[in-house]
Formats: structure tokens, sequence, C-alpha cells
């Protein structure tokens, strides 16, 4: 009898559960979620957190959107650059040129100021 007591509690957690906590939920999140506004400059940088040695090796960049989220890719030197460059050094800010198969092929940038 106490088994079929405890199951029939569970269902009816259960069921208030998926109808009424979860769309409660969903509209809570709809509300209070922020709108995404990055700056263009904001999304095409980021900071080299591992050097790239050379034209082949594989460094790390990290990006930051709109200074609340990291995120951290490989990165390549990207080629062809017409200034020849063959390494970036750990910590310089760079410039992501394009992403291909989850690699940021970068440049070193540097922010001018108008």
């Amino acid at each position: 009898m106490l088994f079929i007591i405890i199951t029939l509690i569970i269902i009816v957690l259960i069921i208030f559960l998926t109808i009424l906590l979860l769309p409660g939920m969903a509209f809570f999140n709809k509300m209070s979620d922020q709108k995404y506004n990055a700056d263009e400059k904001d999304l095409l940088t980021g900071i080299l957190t591992t050097a790239i040695s050379s034209k082949e090796a594989t460094g790390e960049v990290m990006t930051t959107f709109v200074n609340e989220s990291r995120k951290t890719m490989p990165a390549k030197i990207y080629l062809p650059n017409k200034d020849n460059i063959e390494q970036i050094e750990s910590g310089a800010q760079v410039l992501i040129i394009e992403s291909k198969a989850g690699i940021a092929y970068v440049i070193p940038y540097q922010q001018t100021i108008y």
C-alpha cells in the first residue's frame, strides 16, 4: 500500500513539473533575457592566450562578447598576409579574418582612435 502511495505522489509531482513549472520557467526566461547588442569590433577581435610560433603552428585566441562571455578557440596566422607575418606573441590583440572548421585565422590588430 505504501508503494502505491509513493508512486502516486511521484506521478503527481511529475505532472506538476511538466504542466505548471516548465512553461512558467520558459516565460520567465523570455521576459528576463536581455537583447544581444554587440559592436562588430568586439566580435572580430581577440587576444592570443597561446602564441603562434610559425605559419604552420596553432595558438589559441580568446574573444569577449559584450564584455560578459568569453570564448576560446584554436588560432592560426591568416595566409596570405601582406605583411608576411611569421609569428604572433602571446597577449597580442588580433583581428579574426575568418573561421573555418573551428579554427580562427588571425592577424595582429592595433586599434586606432578617430
